[in-house]
């Protein structure tokens, strides 16, 4: 499974920060939910755990994260489960907010 995402000129430093939008594929079958978690370096910004998109989209502003606010690396992290909750796959994508450069892991 693969992921992408842009910044893409979103404003940080907002109480509640609406997620960007979110581009998947090769998602496997039988994944029912996704898990998407945002982190900068060690500490955790927030996410989700929703349904899974039949196209592959997650539009912006699904839900929202504490996050991005002062420039610096930030790393989604995105988990295709079944229904009973097990994780199929997983798939991170770390970009430099507010370049939208893509971080070496």
């Amino acid at each position: 499974m693969t992921l992408d995402f842009s910044w893409g000129g979103e404003k940080g430093c907002v109480s509640l920060f609406p997620n960007p939008e979110f581009h998947l594929r090769n998602v496997p079958a039988g994944a029912k939910r996704l898990s998407l978690t945002l982190t900068k370096g060690a500490r955790e910004m927030g996410g989700q755990e929703l349904p899974i998109p039949q196209n592959g989209i997650l539009p912006s502003g699904t839900f929202r994260t504490f996050a991005p606010c002062n420039p610096g690396v930030y790393q989604w992290t995105a988990q295709a489960k079944s229904a009973t909750g097990e994780v199929l796959s997983e798939a991170r994508k770390a970009r430099y907010y507010p370049s939208d450069e893509l971080a070496q892991h």
